[in-house]
């Protein structure tokens, strides 16, 4: 006797082979819907901006003035002004839309116990805030002079840092932005800070520096704090007189 056909065309001869068919609809479906979901998620992801640091903080001057008082005594106060560049690359590494930013606070953090204890002692706000536009896949650069004339930080940098020299010493830059992704009304807020970076005088024999990747608060995990410096003295402290 023959075998009969079903009227889906299925031959009960070969049962499983609707299990099999069965179980290969099913994986297909899975992974369509699979495929779904991320694309969505990819769309629907916000462009994140990023920013890295040249490796140094350069100044023009050493922060403190000396002179030859007479043949055997140098004289040693507070530089009057220090000149400092500050170089930073906005990131734009998505591939799905520009991103329209502005940077608008830059702050100059010492670090003379590590990451733990951190003393500002520039806070620089932006007259014009920094705008620019970031295609996709690509950079901005900042390039800016930065100019301490408060007392008080020339004064603690005299204090703390002016045996330093040419070797100069570690700072931290915290970058505050304001950023919108295409197609997008929503701002964002973020804040970038760049470490270790050198603080030194820079000349022809300074070695070039690498890039510094920035951290947001939320790539470090925590909120960094540090403080602030205390209000200048009344008046100047006397020059300090070295002799030979």
């Amino acid at each position: 006797m023959a075998a009969a056909c079903r009227d889906d065309g299925e031959n009960t001869r070969f049962p499983f082979l609707a299990t099999v068919r069965s179980l290969v609809a099913i994986v297909v479906t899975a992974l369509a819907a699979t495929v779904v979901v991320m694309v969505v998620i990819v769309v629907h992801r916000p462009v994140e901006m990023g920013f890295q640091s040249y490796g140094y903080v350069q100044t023009q001057d050493y922060w403190w003035s000396s002179w030859t008082g007479d043949n055997v005594t140098y004289v040693y106060e507070p530089a009057k002004e220090v000149q400092m560049l500050i170089v930073l690359e906005a990131l734009n590494p998505s591939g799905r839309g520009q991103i329209q930013a502005n940077i608008t606070f830059i702050h100059v953090i010492d670090m003379p116990g590590g990451a733990s204890s951190l003393v500002e002692f520039c806070r620089y706000k932006l007259e014009t805030p920094a705008s620019f536009h970031l295609q996709p896949h690509s950079f901005h650069r900042y390039r800016g002079w930065v100019s301490i004339k408060r007392q008080g930080s020339l004064q603690y940098l005299y204090d703390k840092h002016h045996h330093d020299g040419s070797l100069g010493f570690p700072v931290m830059v915290v970058v505050e932005t304001s950023y919108k992704p295409a197609h997008s009304e929503t701002i964002i807020n973020k804040t970038y800070h760049c470490w270790p970076l050198t603080f030194l005088r820079g000349d022809a024999d300074t070695p070039a520096a690498g890039e510094i990747a920035c951290k947001t608060t939320e790539e470090i995990g925590y909120g960094v704090t540090w403080q602030s410096l205390p209000s200048p003295p009344p008046r100047a402290q006397p020059p300090l007189l070295v002799g030979n």
